[in-house]
């Protein structure tokens, strides 16, 4: 099977639910952007509730870098890439 057909990523992130965390649906599918009123744990960015609920409470750069190393240093350098060439 090749990689991009493949169902799970290697070093896939699953955030757990216990039977008190109910209320944590609330911001599933929530954006990035909304209710700004947590601060990532490693940079101390602020974050949204969705991340700090279902992003390990890091900011989408921390997290991808934590549990995607190689995706995110894809990401940079095509974000480095698309900045020198505009």
């Amino acid at each position: 099977m090749k990689k991009k057909d493949a169902f799970w990523a290697e070093g896939s992130f699953a955030q757990s639910m216990g039977p008190n965390d109910a209320k944590k649906m609330r911001t599933f599918h929530m954006k990035h952007d909304e209710e700004m009123n947590f601060s990532c744990k490693k940079c101390k960015n602020k974050i949204s509730v969705h991340n700090n609920d279902w992003h390990d409470g890091m900011c989408d750069d921390c997290f991808n870098r934590t549990h995607f190393p190689e995706d995110q240093d894809a990401y940079e350098k095509r974000r480095k890439k698309q900045t020198k060439n505009n």
